[in-house]
């Protein structure tokens, strides 16, 4: 069932904060998916260690 007197103005007039802070972390988190895809595209080889030693088996 659905609420008898739904009322869009009052309730966003009352839950701003609420929607506020939603669109506040959907900003942040595609920051940080843009920053994300954006290094992970980076060419710079410099950054990688090539050197790393390999863990034998034991047994």
């Amino acid at each position: 069932m659905s609420a008898p007197d739904t009322n869009i103005e009052t309730q966003t007039r009352k839950h701003w904060f609420v929607l506020a802070g939603i669109g506040a972390v959907v900003l942040v988190a595609g920051f940080f998916f843009v920053a994300n895809v954006y290094s992970s595209m980076d060419d710079d080889a410099a950054l990688v260690d090539d050197d790393a030693q390999m863990i034998e088996p034991q047994g």
